[in-house]
């Protein structure tokens, strides 16, 4: 079977947010296999895209067969040792290979330590046209639209990137090649990374600017103004999703020594905790002193991010999560994107209480991790000044 390189059926193996991303985006040019084995994923697939001719949503792998280019975007977590657990990669790709005709092209998606695409590649690369393009996907982003995000895109050989220049650029409008995978696998941490470390120092700066009783974003705004030489990121409560929190553990499984980037990792990742332990310890040194009483907190924002549901590595949940863990005598938390089925373990706020009248008289302390879509900020402006205390 000859296999079009233009114009073939590509298959997206593993449609999270990412593959849903590739779906979107492939399935305007190309007829498009969503492939993921979660139901409930499926279910909400079907929802959103049931009725595009262009699409064909299944969880039977043999469906595969009908491909010819594979795009895989599987989570690749973190364990708990913070190394990398490759197991759903391993098991997409071993599945791909069962399925993918000679000739096909593979190219993974997913983040991955530099040297994963090779060694994954290394028994099949003879049979397949093999690469990698690191996704750039921004959960909520809607500028630029993903089509007009610069690509970066390697393959193993020449006539792979070849054939995943010819096959990227039918959807993207800037395909940028590299030499080698190593290069697209190490562009990804780079950037991820480089953020990281940013947000670090401008915490570290932040928390100064505090001690100093300076306004840390008036400085930043004066800083901004320099045209060059300075990026504006802005202080918070930590970092949280599926990216940066985890590549700095990919990069050093890879590049051990880079002691500036292992450090900053360090300091987000303990600082929800530390902020929640220097909250609780302020209370119960001022208005529960000499008392066996404990604060109630309500905690604002525990999705990721403003506007997002997702929780993974929630700098907001593992705040409260501390909070729980130190002991106050009520925890909640209030975020209209978030279910409380979500996080069986703490009490979900409801739209009804959430009144200056019932925020007085049932917490003592209002924690703002994150600035929510759907909170009416405008309404803590009525509250006592020392009970809100806002990390964003």
């Amino acid at each position: 079977m000859t296999i079009s390189y233009k114009t073939g059926k590509v298959a997206i193996v593993g449609v999270g947010y990412v593959g849903e991303s590739l779906l979107r985006e492939f399935s305007s040019v190309h007829p498009t296999i969503g492939f993921d084995i979660s139901e409930s994923r499926m279910k909400y697939l079907r929802s959103q895209y049931g009725e595009d001719k262009n699409i064909t949503l299944t969880s039977d792998e043999s469906m595969l067969e009908k491909a010819e280019h594979f795009l895989i975007s599987v989570p690749t977590l973190m364990k708990p040792d913070h190394s990398v657990d490759m197991s759903f990669i391993k098991s997409a790709l071993s599945t791909v290979f069962r399925h993918a005709k000679t000739g096909s092209t593979i190219v993974i998606e997913s983040t991955v330590s530099v040297g994963t695409t090779r060694q994954l590649f290394s028994s099949v690369q003879h049979l397949f046209n093999c690469g990698m393009s690191p996704e750039r996907v921004d959960p909520g982003r809607t500028f630029p639209a993903p089509h007009d995000i610069p690509k970066v895109i390697s393959g193993l050989t020449p006539k792979a990137l070849d054939i995943i220049t010819t096959l990227y650029s039918s959807v993207y409008n800037h395909v940028v090649p590299v030499s080698t995978p190593e290069v697209a696998e190490m562009t990804k941490l780079f950037e991820n990374c480089y953020r990281m470390i940013n947000i670090a120092y401008v915490n570290e700066v932040s928390d100064a600017c505090r001690t100093l009783g300076l306004n840390p974003n008036e400085v930043i705004d004066a800083a901004a103004t320099k045209p060059y030489g300075f990026q504006v990121f802005r202080p918070g409560i930590g970092v949280g999703g599926h990216c940066i929190p985890v590549n700095p553990s990919y990069l050093l499984q890879s590049c051990p020594d880079l002691p500036i980037l292992e450090h900053s990792t360090k300091l987000m990742r303990n600082r929800p905790a530390k902020l929640a332990r220097e909250l609780y310890e302020h209370c119960l040194s001022t208005k529960f002193a000499l008392t066996d009483l404990r604060p109630r907190v309500l905690v604002i924002g525990v999705g990721f991010k403003p506007g997002q549901s997702v929780l993974s590595h929630s700098p907001g949940l593992d705040f409260a999560t501390e909070l729980n863990n130190l002991g106050c005598d009520r925890l909640a938390f209030y975020d209209p994107l978030v279910s409380g089925e979500a996080v069986p373990w703490m009490e979900k706020l409801e739209d009804d209480a959430f009144t200056p009248t019932d925020l007085v008289s049932e917490f003592d302390v209002i924690a703002i991790c994150t600035r929510q879509h759907g909170v009416d900020f405008q309404l803590l402006d009525n509250l006592p000044e020392n009970m809100v205390w806002s990390y964003d």
